[in-house]
């Protein structure tokens, strides 16, 4: 009996079906005989092989019917239409392989693979340039498909409790949109490399699904039949990368890279391969060959191999492909070479860079705005937290080739900031990923915001000169009033940040931000180094304003130890649970360029409170550092608070979160330190937030977070660089956000916020929304600054009683004619300014802009037409949600809206379906020679003049022209053109306006 004759009677036996090894007619059944052809799976538990050598192959029965002839012996297929998940999955638990052509509707969930729609019309395909299986040379045809990514069955799995898979997801097929951009991947090859955490499944399963709707229209029955024998080859060579990296992420001029590669044999025997390395530098083309090494994995066992080099030093991303060659047939006799075939290959790389960090400085904080190239704007950014180990594993598992696709994503979808979190633990294989981050980001025009300090840690910890790892409490056990913040061993988290200031004092894309979420109430003596014991602060009475003036001391001293290093970039020291009674952010913050704010609450709290904590009074930026939702992709509530962030004032939104771009190969290891809250004793002081948490986590559960991150917040389409819905509605207003930055405005009218009173945040909740729902222009003043107080202020409204200072400065703006109410007596005053709204139940909000007025309607129910009127403007449109309108000196720039679009009674546009965004360089819409614009779905929009070109930008300024997109007035933006900012010309397109 031959090799390949072997497997077959291992395939067909590990289904339990009796056939002689020696049977060659497995797949050459009688004519018109079905049953030999698409043979049932057995009624009773797939019997496991224990060997993982048998191949299915999900299609339906008509394509089964073609192919069936063509297929390698060991594949068995499965009608698309009979797959009975729980029995296919018990098989592909024991190790065996799938190949899933077609409808990805009924593909088992504990596969951890989902499909999302791409386009309504057939899409051009292409081989991945770094796909795994040697397939490249198959001719493709436009084809109708979806795009797979990681979907896991849980969205927020506990680790070690639930099942969590450990494989790649490895992208085979590229789908293009008819404008040649990567929009999907259609096919993807899950490479199952270890047991599933938790349930202990799928170890060398090896999944290849091609979301294709009819195969053969992507391939004839020939080129499938080449498919699948290069999958076969796959499977029949017993190997399986399990492992494929670099000891650092980066690497300096003269150090030696080593190249570390784990092979799993799921042979009885032992088999021969070859591992063969090449290298691809920045700035070239093609690989060059490295060497060499040959390897004999032992039967149901695993080899390591290292290659060691040093690199040519070409500063820049340097790539490495991985090669695995083997004779099939002769892959047992182990003292032949035999004919060597590539059976697979990986990809990685690795930055080759200076021993200092050095990017150039991309922003400065200029008056109430962050400037990111010179440039005001308002921007929007997301969190990058790519392993779904959260942090825990991510800057020791870095993957750079991933994540450079990553970041060029991040910034083609309109985003600016990237806010990422350090390790607790730092040594040097941590700081060389962050490092990479830092650099990866600068070349893609990102800000880094990186968080230091966390609520998720109690050690903390780094390694000195001498080679000596220092842990210390960060957070002691009985220090849960103490979130984010520390005020023990201050000189160890002095030394932790000394680290950092020196290592990335060159970083000119970097903000340090010192604390996550901090919550401070009430900190004794006990909690306290003896330097602490000395601040002034610590002998003030109890309550906010100690808590936050302790926290800002704090915060002081850390930042002098940037400084003292030689950082002079941005800090921030941190947003505090100000809404829960965890010390006030603006009294916290009062020493910082820009005050941080986090927004988990529904969208309107957004604008509510970055109205409440605006530090426009001191001329400062806020940024709505961190927000999100728990679940995946929740578009409506990323639409709705990036629109109520910018109209209330925000230079920038950063979401939580960007998604999975791989999943972690080991678990967590931390000892889920939140559970210590779960005592007899616990302290009044305690955020009781984390008390309720641990009482969901069990002893069994591991991690700093019991819980991945991305798979239950993310905004991606997992394992992929392709926006879902909500990250594109994020990423709708970073993209047409030039000229909407901030300006601080003399207003009549103003709301006065006291100082440190965390209880009146309730109460000018409700002042604002009665603002908001008057269309009432007005700026928000601290009490701090109540005697900065501008002239122009005629109406002071002011619901909370203020200290001495400040009441008599209220006095005297009454005895100058001021009028001022703590109730609601301001709604019948005649002098405050209002927009007039002729349609009931919309709120109105208002933020003074470079330029002018930038006016945003929202409504909780659509209305067919809305007109906004002030100061002789009239901006009308359908209100479907939020509709906005930015209005200059000289005319109506740009208009958000729905249905049908005027300005001064004059037509703009209709708009058939969904929302539009339109903008122009020129001073109005309705004048200039091209505008931009987006919609948030595929639709018709007519235009009041006739279209004379049509081009499109991918975000990043790249303009092509396209054709048979419009006719005469009217454009059509189908499911293809939708994710495009679209430049609509009405005249000389060579026009610079």
């Amino acid at each position: 009996m031959n090799r390949r004759d072997y497997l077959r009677s291992l395939a067909v036996g590990s289904i339990g079906l009796s056939v002689s090894p020696f049977d060659v007619h497995i797949n050459n059944p009688a004519e018109g005989d079905m049953s030999a052809v698409t043979p049932d799976v057995p009624s009773g538990p797939i019997a496991p092989s224990g060997n993982g050598n048998t191949t299915f192959m999900v299609a339906d029965r008509g394509l089964i019917a073609v192919l069936a002839p063509l297929l390698p012996a060991s594949m068995v297929t499965i009608p698309i239409d009979a797959v009975d998940a729980d029995r296919l999955v018990q098989s592909l638990a024991n190790g065996d392989a799938l190949v899933w052509l077609g409808d990805p509707d009924h593909v088992p969930k504990a596969l951890s693979v989902g499909a999302h729609a791409l386009a309504d019309e057939p899409l051009d395909m292409a081989w991945k340039g770094d796909c795994p299986l040697v397939l490249k040379d198959v001719p493709l045809k436009p084809a109708r498909a979806m795009g797979a990514y990681i979907a896991p069955p849980k969205g927020m799995p506990y680790h070690n409790v639930d099942e969590e898979i450990r494989a790649d997801f490895l992208p085979v097929l590229e789908a293009k949109d008819r404008f040649g951009e990567v929009i999907g991947y259609p096919a993807v090859y899950m490479n199952y490399f270890a047991p599933s955490l938790a349930l202990g499944r799928f170890e060398g399963c090896e999944c290849f699904f091609f979301f294709v709707t009819d195969p053969l229209q992507l391939m004839d029955a020939a080129a499938w039949q080449s498919v699948l024998q290069g999958i076969d080859q796959k499977r029949s060579s017993f190997l399986q990368v399990t492992d494929f990296n670099t000891n650092y992420s980066a690497f300096h001029h003269r150090e030696r890279v080593q190249l570390r590669v784990r092979l799993r044999n799921r042979n009885d025997r032992a088999v021969s391969a070859m591992l063969r390395f090449s290298v691809k530098y920045s700035g070239t083309d093609a690989f060059r060959p490295l060497g060499a090494l040959r390897r004999v994995p032992e039967g149901k066992s695993a080899t390591e191999a290292i290659f060691d080099f040093i690199p040519e030093f070409r500063l820049g991303l340097c790539e490495i492909k991985l090669e695995v060659l083997q004779d099939v047939e002769k892959a047992e006799l182990l003292a032949v070479d035999g004919d060597l075939k590539v059976v697979e290959t990986r990809h990685l790389a690795f930055l080759l860079a200076n021993d200092v960090l050095k990017t150039p400085v991309n922003h400065a904080v200029k008056g109430p705005n962050l400037e990111i190239d010179g440039e005001g704007a308002f921007w929007v950014g997301t969190h990058y937290y790519p392993s779904s180990s959260w942090w825990e594993w991510v800057w020791r598992d870095y993957r750079p080739l991933k994540a450079e696709e990553d970041f060029a994503a991040i910034r083609k979808a309109g985003y600016r900031i990237a806010r990422v979190w350090i390790n607790p633990v730092i040594d040097e294989q941590v700081l060389r990923s962050i490092d990479v981050a830092i650099d990866q980001a600068a070349r893609h025009g990102i800000v880094v915001i990186l968080t230091l300090f966390t609520q998720w840690v109690r050690q903390m910890g780094f390694q000195r000169d001498s080679g000596e790892q220092v842990l210390f409490d960060f957070r002691h056990p009985r220090d849960f009033n103490l979130i984010s913040v520390s005020l023990r061993n201050i000189d160890l988290q002095r030394e932790f940040i000394s680290i950092l200031a020196k290592r990335w004092k060159h970083a000119g894309n970097l903000i340090f931000n010192l604390s996550n979420e901090v919550y401070i109430k009430d900190p004794d003596a006990s909690q306290m180094d003896r330097e602490v014991q000395a601040w002034p602060e610590v002998a003030m009475p109890a309550g906010t304003l100690r808590d936050s003036l302790l926290y800002k001391r704090w915060a002081k001293a850390m930042t002098a130890v940037l400084r003292e290093n030689g950082a002079q970039q941005s800090v921030l020291p941190g947003y505090l649970f100000s809404t829960l009674d965890g010390g006030d952010v603006l009294v916290a913050n009062e020493d910082a360029p820009m005050v941080p704010w986090h927004n988990y609450y529904p969208a309107e709290h957004a604008g509510l409170k970055l109205q409440y904590f605006d530090p426009i009074a001191a001329n400062k930026p806020v940024l709505l550092e961190e927000f999100g939702y728990g679940e995946w992709n929740p578009t409506e509530r990323y639409d709705g608070t990036v629109h109520y962030a910018l109209a209330a004032g925000a230079t920038g939104a950063v979401s939580y979160e960007w998604g999975l771009s791989w999943l972690a190969r080991e678990s967590c290891y931390w000892p889920l330190p939140l559970r210590e809250t779960l005592v007899d004793d616990p302290d009044p002081r305690w955020f009781s937030p984390f008390a309720e948490m641990a009482k969901l986590m069990s002893e069994r559960g591991v991690g700093m977070c019991p819980t991945p991150s991305g798979t239950g917040y993310g905004s991606i389409y997992h394992g992929t660089p392709f926006p879902a819905s909500a990250a594109i509605a994020l990423g709708r207003l970073g993209l047409f956000g030039k000229g909407l930055q901030r300006t601080k405005y003399d207003e009549n009218t103003y709301v006065v916020v006291p100082k440190a009173r965390l209880e009146a945040i309730e109460i000018l909740d409700e002042t604002f929304r009665k603002l908001w729902a008057g269309h009432v222009l007005f700026g928000v003043w601290q009490e701090e600054q109540l005697m900065d107080l501008p002239k122009s202020a005629k109406v002071v409204i002011c619901p909370m009683a203020l200290g001495k200072a400040a009441t008599a400065q209220l006095d005297r703006l009454k005895n100058n004619g001021v009028s001022v109410y703590k109730g609601d007596g301001w709604q019948g005053n005649a002098v405050i300014n209002r927009v007039g709204i002729d349609a009931d139940n919309v709120r109105l909000l208002a933020r003074r802009t470079a330029n002018g007025l930038l006016l945003t309607a929202a409504s909780e129910k659509p209305l067919n037409q809305v007109t906004l009127r002030y100061k002789g403007n009239a901006v009308g449109f359908g209100l479907g949600d939020f509709g906005m309108a930015h209005l200059t000196d000289r005319g109506i720039p740009q208009i958000e809206g729905a249905g049908t679009i005027t300005v001064a009674n004059e037509l703009v546009c209709r708009v058939a379906n969904g929302r539009i965004m339109m903008a122009t360089d020129a001073v109005d819409l309705r004048v200039a020679g091209e505008i931009r614009l987006m919609v948030t779905t595929p639709t018709e929009v007519t235009f009041a003049r006739t279209i004379t070109q049509v081009r499109i930008t991918d975000g990043l300024g790249n303009l092509r022209q396209i054709s048979n997109s419009f006719a005469g007035k009217t454009l059509l933006i189908d499911d293809q053109l939708v994710r495009y900012i679209i430049v609509v010309c009405f005249h000389n397109p060579d026009q610079v306006h």
